[in-house]
């Protein structure tokens, strides 16, 4: 399907053609840049719509940056020319330009609306203004290159373009049009690719208890164990699921699940926003309150979905009161809920995550421009490439700081 307006812009310089591969965040932004600059612009896009893993970010609300973002947000340096090229406030400013405004929640930046629908159907009308040529159902298969011309093989048509650029993602939410089937297509251009795992995804554990209290959220800092070694420890809203965990701390400690082998746990607290102090209220209020029922007690402390849970961990009897429990068993109950220990197996894999870890290897493509140094006018961008960000709109952020910094550097 074609999308295609007739739309002026003047531009000092001569008018290149550009194939942009993806119809992504950093394929999007990198079309309406280089439509701004005067390019003439086609998006070769897989799937039957563009933007679709967008509607999806930030669990529809779309976390579109951070306020506080550097480069320790990622996995490596490399992203530092592009985000202080790009800045956070760059792009507020620049989502401005296509009438999107954002609010906060913390350090978080979202779209005023608070709904991803809003920043796609801006998008769509941006690309459709400015005359983008957006191909949809048009997967690629093959890219040559000859005499400094780029010839384009998609499932139907084969285009000719004086650049090529690849935001074609990595191996995250497959279904939504990331598969890692381009990389195949990098690989015959040359380039490496390393070992690519699923990032920012839930966490899985053979527990059968967990169904009882799916649904249930915690504000914790749930520490990730490997062989009874702290390997990493975050901090944010915990969230049980009759699969495993999940919620913005657990999808950050998931990369070293995935890719750090060994005996995995995950501890963290049943109380919210607990810290040092609670241990010593807990045991103050069970001498006060000895007269309580355990289920009484408990449900004053955690969430009533968990007491049940709890006491079944315990083998305790939820009318059980107070005074009948000595200290050893209350001893043990505190660490129950302080330190909850759950089990992990694995992680829900590329269908669920939000980004890949891995891609185009950094030593091969310029990190101000994003040209590749194997063929001169290919351009990788975005996720395609070897970087992931933590959650928090650092993947969006990338994405377009790198998207930009290309444009401009054609």
């Amino acid at each position: 399907m074609r999308v295609k307006i007739k739309y002026n812009i003047q531009r000092k310089g001569n008018q290149m053609k550009i194939i942009i591969i993806g119809g992504g965040i950093s394929g999007v932004f990198a079309a309406i840049e280089s439509k701004r600059l005067g390019h003439q612009v086609t998006v070769l896009e897989k799937k039957d719509r563009i933007l679709k893993k967008m509607l999806t970010t930030g669990n529809g609300r779309c976390n579109l940056t951070n306020l506080d973002v550097s480069y320790k947000n990622y996995n490596s340096k490399f992203v530092t020319e592009a985000i202080n090229g790009f800045t956070n406030e760059n792009f507020i400013d620049y989502l401005k330009t296509i009438a999107i405004f954002t609010t906060c929640e913390g350090n978080r930046v979202y779209p005023q609306t608070l709904k991803a629908q809003t920043v796609v159907n801006q998008l769509l009308e941006e690309l459709e203004e400015l005359g983008v040529e957006v191909i949809t159902s048009s997967p690629v298969l093959k890219v040559e290159k000859e005499n400094n011309k780029f010839t384009v093989y998609t499932n139907e048509e084969k285009f000719v373009a004086d650049r090529v650029v690849f935001a074609t993602g990595g191996c995250s939410s497959p279904k939504l049009g990331s598969d890692g089937k381009s990389f195949e297509i990098l690989k015959s251009l040359g380039h490496k690719v390393t070992n690519l795992y699923p990032a920012l995804t839930q966490v899985t554990s053979e527990s059968k208890d967990l169904k009882s209290i799916s649904g249930v959220k915690v504000y914790s800092k749930p520490r990730l164990y490997i062989d009874d070694e702290l390997v990493q420890e975050e901090e944010g809203e915990v969230l049980f699921t009759d699969y495993g965990l999940s919620g913005p701390p657990i999808l950050n400690l998931s990369k070293a699940v995935n890719i750090k082998s060994g005996n995995k746990y995950i501890k963290f607290s049943l109380v919210n926003y607990s810290d040092e102090k609670i241990k010593d209220e807990l045991y103050n209020m069970y001498y006060m309150l000895s007269h309580y029922s355990l289920k009484r007690w408990l449900t004053g402390i955690i969430d009533k979905k968990l007491v049940g849970y709890i006491c079944k961990n315990l083998n305790l009897h939820q009318d059980i009161p107070m005074s009948n429990i000595d200290e050893k068993v209350f001893e043990k109950m505190v660490e129950e809920i302080l330190n909850h220990r759950i089990d992990i197996s694995g992680t829900k894999g590329f269908d669920t995550s939000q980004v890949t870890l891995g891609g185009v290897e950094l030593s091969q493509v310029d990190e101000k421009t994003f040209e590749s140094k194997l063929v001169k006018g290919l351009y990788i961008i975005g996720e395609a490439l070897d970087i992931d960000g933590i959650c928090g709109g650092y993947n969006i952020q990338w994405a377009v700081s790198s998207a930009m910094m290309m444009s401009r550097n054609l």
